[in-house]
């Protein structure tokens, strides 16, 4: 990605390094005791939905480095069973999409990319769209049900845009 703070790719993807610092804070609380803990019979559990978040990146890299992904298919998820293993996996991810985004050009990010499910095609968009609403929105979106469970468990919240209550500057 190219360092210039006016370039596309820097005003598009410029605070990915921030976001994945934030995700990581937010995981690192995740209590080991509670991976099994749901809000309610609808949600997924503590484990899952941080395990989901984590599979995001997954999600990024494949945006940026494949045409598209056929959902009919299996793919690798993340199943952590603790908080190291969550964390680990965090950061060997995390290593490889900031690789996968270092080699990206903004023609890249103009290439279309498809969701499919077998031979049912969901859509077809240029990856930046794909990259900013289902992999960087799509995380913040699940890092924010996270400090609600969190929050629930009475589990102390890291910073993610500012202090929270529990860690006042």
């Amino acid at each position: 990605m190219a360092d210039s703070p006016l370039s596309m790719l820097h005003l598009a993807f410029g605070d990915s390094d921030r976001e994945l610092a934030a995700t990581r804070r937010m995981l690192a609380r995740v209590p080991d005791a509670h991976f099994d803990w749901r809000p309610h019979e609808k949600s997924m559990s503590l484990g899952e939905l941080a395990s989901h978040i984590v599979d995001l990146l997954w999600w990024q890299i494949v945006t940026l480095e494949w045409d598209g992904i056929d959902t009919a298919k299996s793919w690798p998820r993340t199943a952590a069973k603790s908080q190291a293993e969550l964390l680990a996996t965090f950061d060997e991810k995390a290593a490889a999409l900031r690789t996968t985004l270092a080699n990206t050009t903004e023609a890249d990010l103009a290439d279309p990319w498809k969701l499919s499910y077998g031979s049912n095609t969901i859509f077809i968009e240029p990856k930046a769209d794909v990259l900013r609403v289902y992999g960087l929105s799509h995380v913040a979106h699940h890092r924010g049900q996270l400090t609600v469970y969190l929050r629930m468990l009475d589990v102390p919240l890291p910073p993610s845009y500012g202090p929270t209550a529990d860690e006042q500057m």
